[in-house]
């Protein structure tokens, strides 16, 4: 619960936050290396957008009711079984001898974060009150990006150094590390206790209030093109920079500058969220990132490239806690579990379509023809991000 002073205390959300660090950190390691993984296991690039994609298309069709269930059975329970997937995922991958089992392995692996990230964040914004969602998110967002920015950066190194399995194995322990600080260090909140094996009294907990329709679609395209963006990361990040003369290594670079600069932007905007006007940000941080992709398309040198995804990073650090707080204050706060479920697919949603759009534009158009594509996404997100009505501070 909050303390007094409307501000979770730091025990309350700290094992949160440190487990979303460690989980993120384990699965990103192997960002920079896993096209080169999996086109060695034989992959075309447009077979390789789908394996990336069925991560998020799996997503879509379980995390809504994952978060159902988690309003009525418990989050903490949930939780933990989502994270020990991330655990068992990488012996897999290790001992896959063809591209298309990578399938079935990346599925399994979009049931587990069905039952993490949603979950996570409706932990979280049970722990706040109105006057501190924006800085809670923006930690939580913190969390996550801090450790997408680190993990390829060691990712690529020990593939530089010690081989393709190196980060796998790292990647095991980091997951089961962080069900290990979940299990004991996270407590149920008692609101979703009481609710287990209850249904809601028929008409309370309106999923959206009225009136908030189109802010709440707003918010989840804001957070679907942050899924965009990470499927274009995944996908086609890795020969852009080798476009450029970039290693492995090098890669990590960008996405340090690139999640290093989200995550401190969140923090900072999370709390200007709390100040100030959470729709003007979530507008200017869309525009942000339209404008970064433009002019990645001009860039020829692999600096021009971290600069670019350091400022897109920006531009996410301040859409994001803004549209993740207005999401707590127009929908219900019985409904957590669902909402976050919601919002998380619609991150999903742009998960799927990212890789599958950035590999067949690559296929058909080259490399930069994709990056051309992701320009007009990302001003199309910024235009809906005007439908965003703020709703009056309590």
């Amino acid at each position: 619960m909050p303390s007094c002073s409307g501000t979770p205390s730091a025990s309350q959300l700290y094992p949160l936050y440190l487990a979303v660090f460690v989980a993120v950190l384990g699965f990103s390691l192997v960002s920079p290396i896993f096209p080169t993984y999996a086109m060695g296991l034989g992959a075309s690039y447009t077979l390789l957008g789908m394996i990336v994609s069925i991560y998020g298309a799996v997503q879509l069709l379980t995390q809504i009711p994952v978060g159902r269930l988690s309003d009525r059975a418990g989050r903490k329970r949930i939780l933990l079984l989502g994270l020990a997937t991330f655990t068992v995922l990488p012996p897999l991958y290790i001992y896959a001898d063809d591209a298309y089992l990578l399938l079935a392995i990346r599925s399994l692996g979009g049931v587990g974060a069905s039952a993490v990230w949603p979950i996570a964040m409706a932990l979280i914004v049970d722990r706040a009150d109105s006057r501190s969602r924006g800085a809670a998110m923006g930690w939580y967002n913190a969390s996550f990006f801090s450790a997408l920015a680190l993990g390829p950066l060691i990712g690529g190194a020990l593939y530089d150094r010690l081989g393709l399995y190196a980060p796998f194995y790292l990647w095991a322990l980091l997951g089961a590390a962080s069900l290990l600080v979940v299990h004991w260090r996270v407590v149920e909140p008692e609101k979703t206790k009481v609710q287990v094996g209850l249904d809601l009294p028929k008409g309370q907990g309106k999923l959206i209030e009225p009136g908030y329709r189109p802010t709440f679609l707003a918010c989840c395209s804001v957070v679907m093109w942050a899924g965009l963006v990470g499927g274009f990361n995944l996908t086609i990040l890795p020969s852009f920079a080798a476009g450029l003369g970039s290693t492995a290594t090098g890669v990590g670079l960008i996405y340090l500058a690139y999640g290093g600069s989200t995550a401190l932007f969140n923090i900072y905007f999370g709390r200007r969220a709390d100040r100030g006007s959470r729709r003007l940000l979530i507008f200017t941080g869309c525009l942000e990132g339209a404008v970064s992709f433009a002019l990645l398309s001009a860039a020829d040198s692999l600096i021009d490239v971290v600069l670019l995804f350091a400022g897109l990073g920006m531009g996410l650090g301040m859409a994001s806690p803004a549209a993740a707080a207005i999401i707590a204050e127009t929908t219900s706060a019985d409904r957590r579990g669902e909402v976050y479920g919601i919002f998380n697919t619609s991150r999903m949603a742009g998960v799927v379509a990212g890789p599958l759009m950035t590999g067949m534009a690559a296929d058909s158009y080259g490399v930069r023809g994709s990056v051309a594509a992701f320009t007009v996404l990302a001003a199309a997100t910024a235009l809906i991000a005007l439908l965003v009505r703020e709703p009056a501070k309590n």
